[in-house]
């Protein structure tokens, strides 16, 4: 039986929470952190993202990207209030709930509460929970892992979803570019590059011993991952442990 996995991705988590306490800023470019010489944005509403302003980026910088970013400090105590709330309507659903951070995780749903065999139509009744809950909008992915699952989140951000059903996941995997393959990061996607390969389908035209020769022991899993087997440590769900950081 395949696994269904969905992993629900809050939309501009931090930043949507200070929106959803302070009305004044509904519909403004809001950045979560410091506007100080040497802060840093933690996160940025979808407003401010229009104007390139991004997590991790130097306070200054975002300022002069968007001169109306309004500067708010966090409150993670707030944070955590929101998230554990939605960690009620994730228990709802499954016992199987591996968190990411305070905005993300991942749901195991091949075996769920409800009874249900539609993750698709789960995805959107978490969404829709969440929602009603805490008046916060959620994205979600769905696929027969962790890896697919989390691609596919992002795929219709904000409020939305995107599921990779098992019969589309090579198709999909040969389109992908390279560099969104985990455990691809900025050198390493740069060295695939320089070699031709840019996506999936060149990424598959190469032997399991050429990815071992040139990516040490990341290439059997390059190998296997682009032919749809994930088997990474994260594809675990810690023996069916719940936790919750």
């Amino acid at each position: 039986m395949e696994r269904k996995i969905i992993h629900i991705d809050m939309d501009a988590f931090f930043a949507a929470v200070e929106q959803l306490d302070q009305p004044e800023l509904q519909n403004k470019p809001v950045a979560v952190g410091g506007g100080e010489e040497r802060g840093v944005v933690a996160a940025a509403s979808y407003e401010a993202r229009k104007f390139g302003v991004r997590s991790a980026m130097n306070g200054p910088l975002a300022r002069k990207l968007c001169p109306d970013l309004i500067f708010v400090s966090p409150n993670f105590e707030r944070y955590k209030q929101v998230s554990t709330q939605i960690r009620t309507v994730f228990n709802k659903y499954t016992d199987l709930v591996e968190p990411l951070s305070l905005d993300e995780a991942y749901l195991d749903v091949t075996k769920n509460k409800m009874g249900r065999t539609s993750a698709t139509q789960m995805a959107r009744e978490i969404r829709y929970d969440i929602k009603k809950l805490t008046g916060l909008n959620a994205s979600a992915g769905i696929s027969i892992n962790k890896f697919l699952a989390k691609i596919a989140s992002d795929w219709n951000k904000p409020n939305g979803q995107k599921t990779i059903a098992p019969e589309e996941v090579l198709p999909f995997l040969e389109k992908l570019d390279v560099k969104k393959f985990y455990g691809v990061g900025k050198k390493t996607g740069l060295k695939m590059y320089q070699m031709g390969i840019f996506d999936g389908a060149g990424l598959k035209t190469k032997s399991i011993e050429f990815l071992n020769d040139n990516f040490g022991k990341s290439g059997t899993y390059f190998y296997n991952v682009v032919r749809g087997y994930s088997r990474q440590p994260s594809d675990s769900f810690s023996n069916a442990k719940v936790f919750w950081r």
